[in-house]
């Protein structure tokens, strides 16, 4: 069933453009607004708090698929889950904007769409030429893609619909704790940390199992069991490490900012690809439901 879901939902991902209606955004942005207006969200609200509160939304759709829903009505279930914490709207929007400024030579365009990326907790650096743009952009874009596709997948497949709410709900609310510089920033930090310090490291070895092997598996082993080291610089590093460029891309690189991201968006396509083949092998011989 996972796997049937997993199928499905990555489908009608790549065909239909989602409204806010069908993404997780809107959902978790609502039930913050709600833990807000009820103060168990505020300043003085402790770490083990904001976990328990985190938590409740998937324990609550569990306690429905184990108490309510039979075999079919749960696959249906799934799938509408999934569909809603998968992708990111937002996110293809502005890498289709980035390319097109990248083509245009246009590198200020190129800085605003990096910037639009967000994530509070990274900081890259650019000297305003062509390849550093590209790199920035694509570490962001690797990053991001990371968190709405590969994480959500992973967390699906080791705990259904409810795990995957669960890591998307705590993604949402770290990005909005951080951006608001509140005194909880700190524990959605360290939570997301624990949350993504296994699918992270699986993620990357996916990437270097369909980039390049030599180069970038030693990376993967200097990263693989520290505990001091963001996931962030876990997946860029190593991407960075995988990805493989023709020649002709090396030479273009220095002039066009879209070298760079291209060719990490096709790699962790790849990986998403990998990421299936692991679950169908796992699904046969009946490792998973």
């Amino acid at each position: 069933m996972m796997l049937m879901s997993l199928l499905l939902v990555l489908s009608l991902e790549r065909l239909i453009s989602k409204t806010p209606s069908w993404h997780i955004e809107k959902y978790a942005s609502q039930y913050r607004d709600f833990l807000q207006k009820k103060g168990w969200l505020g300043e003085k609200a402790s770490s083990a708090a904001l976990y328990f509160y985190l938590l409740v939304p998937a324990l609550l759709l569990g306690a429905i698929e184990y108490w309510l829903l039979g075999a079919f009505l749960t696959f249906i279930e799934q799938s509408i889950v999934l569909f809603i914490c998968i992708g990111c709207p937002v996110l293809r929007e502005i890498y289709k904007n980035f390319l097109n400024a990248a083509q245009r030579g246009d590198l200020q365009a190129c800085s605003m769409y990096t910037d639009q990326l967000g994530h509070c907790a990274s900081q890259s650096d650019s000297d305003g030429s062509a390849s550093a743009e590209g790199k920035s952009f694509g570490q962001h874009l690797t990053w991001l893609n990371y968190q709405h596709y590969a994480a959500v997948m992973l967390w699906f497949i080791a705990f259904g619909a409810p795990g995957a709410l669960f890591y998307s709900i705590s993604r949402s609310t770290t990005e909005a704790l951080c951006g608001a510089n509140h005194p909880l920033k700190g524990a959605a930090g360290r939570l997301m940390f624990a949350l993504d310090y296994i699918p992270v490291r699986v993620t990357a070895f996916g990437m270097l199992m369909m980039g390049h092997f030599s180069r970038a598996l030693p990376e993967w082993l200097s990263h693989a069991l520290q505990f001091d080291v963001p996931a962030y610089d876990v997946l860029t590093h190593i991407s960075a490490k995988a990805e493989v460029l023709t020649p002709e891309e090396h030479q273009m690189q220095a002039e066009n900012a879209a070298i760079e991201p291209r060719v990490l968006v096709k790699l962790a396509k790849r990986n998403v690809i990998f990421l299936l083949v692991i679950t169908s092998a796992l699904t046969l011989v009946g490792s998973l439901a």
